[in-house]
């Protein structure tokens, strides 16, 4: 993995983390739901039903389970694994270098490779 693939699945991890963070924090009864969400309807019926530390750990892992699978599945998108490769073929491209961050690596394969190594959850 290059340095650039690095930085891409660092920040993909650190959106993730953010995402999951902010998921679980919503079942906080006071936190402000106004200011990020447009399900405050559905995050208030889950406050009332996940409240225990072990509710919230179980949903958190949930969530990280699901924010990994969809970053999973647009990174094998962009790696041409799905039926948009059918109709195009999408990179992702240095705009300053022209270089292709798939070059020589399945980006969704690494990116699993790259959050064993790295997570703590």
């Amino acid at each position: 993995m290059n340095e650039k693939q690095e930085l891409l699945y660092q920040n993909l991890k650190s959106i993730k983390d953010v995402w999951r963070e902010s998921a679980v924090d919503s079942l906080n009864p006071n936190t402000d739901l106004i200011a990020w969400t447009d399900v405050e309807e559905s995050l208030k019926i889950m406050q009332q039903k996940l409240s225990s530390r072990e509710e919230l750990e179980a949903y958190r892992k949930v969530v990280n389970n699901v924010i990994e699978g969809v970053m999973h599945s647009i990174l094998v998108m962009i790696d041409g694994g799905n039926e948009l490769a059918d109709k195009f073929l999408v990179d992702l491209i240095d705009r300053d270098t022209k270089e292709s961050l798939q070059e020589d690596i399945a980006l969704h394969e690494e990116f699993y490779g790259y959050l064993l190594d790295k997570e703590e959850v």
